[in-house]
């Protein structure tokens, strides 16, 4: 796994940019602990994850383990973050079905292939899911 997670306070959110190649289900986990650590550091409550250079494995299983191990290892709070991911489009099959698995679990985590729509979806108020 090469990654790279950097994160910059944004009126209103924070903005946590992810670059690198993840192949398994352990570095999407790695990846996770990552981005959280940034979440906890600056108290964020609603996180732009912008990755659309990041490659990810295209097999479904590891992003249903990956959702129970946010679950299973984060603080409970975490259910009160929202999240907006930026991907390429090639990934949006994957994502989607990140997304359903995290809503199902009672989480706010949507996936999109445009960094505008995910922007303006973060902070708007109140919260609505997203159109597809």
């Amino acid at each position: 796994m090469k990654i790279e997670v950097t994160s910059h306070p944004q009126p209103g959110y924070l903005l946590v940019e992810s670059r690198g190649e993840l192949h398994t289900r352990e570095d999407l986990i790695r990846q996770s602990q990552l981005i959280h650590i940034e979440i906890v550091k600056h108290k964020a409550r609603k996180v732009l994850v912008h990755e659309p250079e990041t490659r990810f494995p295209l097999d479904l299983f590891p992003y249903y383990e990956l959702v129970k191990f946010y679950l299973d290892n984060f603080p409970g709070d975490i259910r009160m973050n929202r999240i907006a991911i930026v991907i390429a489009e090639e990934y949006e099959k994957m994502a989607k079905f990140w997304e359903t698995v995290c809503t199902n679990r009672g989480l706010q985590y949507f996936a999109f292939t445009s960094f505008e729509r995910a922007h303006n979806w973060l902070i708007q108020e109140p919260f609505v899911y997203p159109e597809q």
